[in-house]
């Protein structure tokens, strides 16, 4: 099927960016992407013809992030906008119960979206990366590396930002990026203001329904055993405590990225997954 691009606008006036690609007969499965990155993130999986074939994909760019609407005041990333911004793409393209599969701070979104419309509104979840389960438990499950970067990236006067996203983007991989892929990344990261990246991350979100109300959906999770972003054995713990379900596939030698830097694997194991959970329903 042929891509789609679409500049859509969500509830409170704010344009959200969005693609679909793939079979719309099938499993549709919504890609949110990490921190201070765009859509791009999922060139890998968007160019796969075998997911191509089996899936609905739909990516879309996190308000203050990419070509999507950008915010300086808490205000604009309150957790009921941003679950609107994911049903907002899910209409637009006839999406009904998607898989979502966050990377990083695009894991924290499933939260978001319980809270608004209930566990039934997914069908399951794949978190790849490092993924943040949720912004409460960020703290418990942020790497020293990723600690000490913390204050850079997300300072609002910061004089060092540009060698804070320098070393926030080498330390997304486990090997080093080439020139061309590292200049993507970095133009993600500095093209976001200063407050939208510290108020997609600062911003207020109860974990409280979801944590009560999740257990039932089936989960995966893609790690790297490299992740410098992610204290991922703890991250899983607290995803075990949440839901019933939980599958875990290790890759050695991977860093925060796994789509992106093993994204062969990645894919047969994110397709085998989801046809496995769709044929037991």
């Amino acid at each position: 099927m042929p891509s789609r691009e679409r500049m859509l606008t969500s509830p409170d006036g704010t344009r959200i960016w969005a693609e679909s690609n793939g079979n719309t007969t099938k499993p549709a499965i919504v890609f949110v992407h990490g921190l201070s990155c765009t859509a791009l993130g999922w060139d890998r999986q968007f160019a796969d013809a075998e997911l191509q074939r089996d899936f609905h994909l739909v990516r879309y760019e996190m308000r203050g992030h990419g070509r999507s609407g950008k915010h300086f005041v808490e205000e604009g990333y309150e957790s009921r906008k941003i679950a609107e911004d994911f049903k907002t793409v899910c209409e637009a393209f006839g999406v009904v119960k998607p898989f979502l599969m966050g990377w990083s701070l695009g894991g924290a979104i499933v939260v978001d979206v319980i809270t608004a419309y209930g566990v039934d509104y997914l069908s399951g979840i794949i978190y790849v990366g490092g993924s943040i389960v949720a912004l409460h438990y960020h703290g418990p499950c942020r790497h020293p590396v990723m600690t000490e970067l913390f204050p850079v990236i997300t300072s609002l006067t910061s004089d060092d930002l540009s060698d804070g996203a320098e070393r926030f983007i080498d330390s997304c991989v486990a090997a080093p990026l080439s020139y061309p892929d590292k200049l993507s990344f970095m133009g993600g990261f500095l093209m976001q203001p200063r407050a939208a990246r510290y108020w997609s991350l600062k911003r207020k979100q109860d974990h409280t329904v979801w944590e009560r109300e999740a257990r039932p959906l089936p989960v995966l999770v893609v790690q790297g055993t490299e992740d410098l972003h992610c204290l991922y054995e703890t991250m899983i713990s607290i995803a075990r405590r949440v839901y019933d379900r939980v599958e875990v596939k290790m890759m050695s030698g991977i860093g925060h990225s796994p789509h992106f830097e093993s994204p062969a694997e990645t894919n047969r194991t994110l397709a085998d997954w989801v046809k496995k959970v769709v044929e037991g329903e």
